[in-house]
């Protein structure tokens, strides 16, 4: 048993294919030539923070493929989303997109992944790192961030944590995933607003990419997303003055073949970008294997701010504040604080349990 004052702690015994610390990003240093960096699949990481009651920028561990095999070397409160890589506790299946209360000792495995690639691993605690430049996510390729200077976890890491009181957390939402995620051998259509550099393209090397279908290529990671099919022709030349990119950006080498950038990618390049992912789409690129076929659907700007509106209010909605509950009852009166249960249709559901004289009581109330 650990004192109570020892800080809680995780050791690595297998590292998986490649499992790093990410948060939601380091967005401020762009202009000093860092990338972002952070989750891949935000939407995930974010739900799982949520669901555990936690700021939505707590870190966490990404997963990739196949996740990594942990021991817990004290009790701790986890929730486990995206990719559906079959978690298991002590070699018993766990609930995905759910709080799971794991006991000291406990060791937690993987499979490989049902669909998806990245599985998102999110703790109640946070981990007893420094931060780089404001954030804990891991760019191994600039070593930078994570834990140890960049590195992806390996076996025997020890990760400590910051000690905080246990709450237990909502114990149940009605988040569907299937809604926002794309089954393993379907092709799916990304949205797309087109530009900045349009106008470095005929007419049909816009129909060409709005109406052809690309496969994902096995050259494709954190940094970008290559992908193979019909050749997208430029105007004339295929460089520009290397300006900035942002994220989900597509962009159209010299080969005509579209690269679009994700979250490791460089803060400049010198290719025209024929169009912009929207950033509610990009989960969906997250999770998809090399081989993978996709489509690009035009919208216009205005389209791509409602569904980012549309996206929000529906984070918003999964996990609800804490509210100040007063009950009375013959003259005594009791006020609680508590963390409501989560509810995507906006109804909350309570049980409390209060002594009173001598006696128990128990009180299911729900609010709508």
């Amino acid at each position: 048993m650990e004192s109570k004052n020892s800080k809680s702690s995780l050791t690595i015994l297998e590292p998986g294919i490649f499992s790093t610390i990410q948060d939601l990003g380091r967005y401020e240093y762009q202009k000093f030539g860092v990338p972002t960096s952070g989750a891949l699949d935000q939407t995930a990481f974010m739900l799982g923070n949520l669901i555990l009651g936690n700021d939505i920028n707590n870190p966490g561990i990404e997963t990739t493929l196949l996740g990594p095999k942990i021991k817990f070397n004290s009790a701790q409160w986890i929730c486990i989303t995206g990719a559906n890589s079959n978690p298991m506790i002590n070699n018993q299946n766990i609930n995905m997109w759910s709080p799971v209360y794991v006991k000291q000792n406990s060791i937690l495995t993987f499979s490989q992944p049902e669909w998806g690639v990245r599985s998102y691993i999110l703790f109640q605690n946070t981990f007893d790192l420094e931060k780089t430049m404001g954030s804990y996510s891991t760019n191994t390729s600039l070593g930078l961030g994570g834990h140890k200077n960049g590195l992806q976890l390996n076996a025997k890491d020890k990760i400590k944590f910051i000690n905080k009181d246990i709450k237990i957390p909502p114990l149940s939402n009605n988040f569907d995933y299937k809604k926002h995620y794309i089954g393993k051998d379907k092709t799916y259509s990304l949205r797309v607003i087109l530009g900045p550099h349009d106008d470095f393209f005929n007419e049909s090397s816009i129909q060409t990419l709005l109406n052809s279908e690309y496969v994902i290529s096995p050259q494709s990671n954190r940094i970008g997303f290559r992908l193979s099919g019909p050749t997208i022709k430029h105007k004339s030349k295929s460089d520009i003055i290397s300006e900035g990119g942002a994220l989900g950006s597509v962009q159209i080498p010299g080969d005509g073949q579209p690269i679009i950038l994700l979250h490791d990618r460089g803060t400049t390049g010198g290719y025209p970008k024929i169009a912009t992912i929207s950033s509610v789409d990009i989960p969906k690129l997250a999770q998809s294997i090399p081989g993978q076929k996709i489509t690009f659907q035009k919208i216009e700007i205005e389209e791509a701010a409602r569904i980012y509106r549309s996206h929000q209010t529906m984070l918003d909605n999964i996990v609800l504040s804490d509210e100040n509950i007063k009950i009375k009852i013959d003259n005594f009166e009791n006020n609680i604080r508590t963390k409501s249960n989560v509810k995507l249709n906006g109804s909350k559901s309570f049980l409390i349990k209060s002594k009173f004289k001598n006696k128990q009581f128990k009180f299911n109330i729900k609010l709508s």
